[in-house]
């Protein structure tokens, strides 16, 4: 009798298949709890993030902390200190990279989705510190976690 068998190249291929649809999966706008990931792009990190620590670099001095939601996602609430800059911006690629290069950036959005996006943009704008908060500002008051009402932080 004939047993079937896989070759370590089929493997391989099917393994990486894998990878890609996955990898491809987790950019779409929905909710996002999976294991954190780091990137290295153009010399610069680029890592999502869950709550705990999204709060712990927050806490770091010099950390621009920025909502990429819509205007209604942001009226909501949002997180204290946050710098706003709406996804949806027709020069959103060009306000990302007028950011200022020298501290870390802290990106959310409602559920990961976009905020994954605009990390992967910044990074490709030369920024060296990018983190995505997995699971978004959901994610965040599912932790318990507050949401505030007040302006945007000016960024400088």
């Amino acid at each position: 009798m004939h047993t079937p068998y896989i070759s370590l190249k089929t493997t391989f291929w099917m393994g990486l298949l894998l990878t890609a649809a996955t990898s491809l999966a987790a950019c779409g706008g929905g909710e996002s709890n999976e294991a954190p990931s780091a990137t290295a792009v153009q010399g610069a990190v680029a890592k999502d993030v869950q709550v705990a620590e999204f709060q712990a670099l927050m806490a770091q001095e010099g950390a621009l902390l920025l909502d990429v939601r819509s205007d209604g996602e942001w009226a909501e609430g949002h997180l204290e200190g946050a710098a706003y800059i709406p996804f949806q911006s027709p020069d959103f690629a060009q306000q990302l990279a007028a950011l200022p290069k020298d501290r870390p950036v802290l990106v959310y959005c409602a559920s990961g989705g976009r905020s994954a996006k605009a990390m992967q943009e910044l990074n490709k704008a030369g920024h060296p510190e990018v983190y995505n908060l997995l699971g978004g500002i959901r994610a965040w008051q599912s932790a318990g976690n507050p949401v505030v009402h007040t302006a945007p932080v000016t960024i400088q």
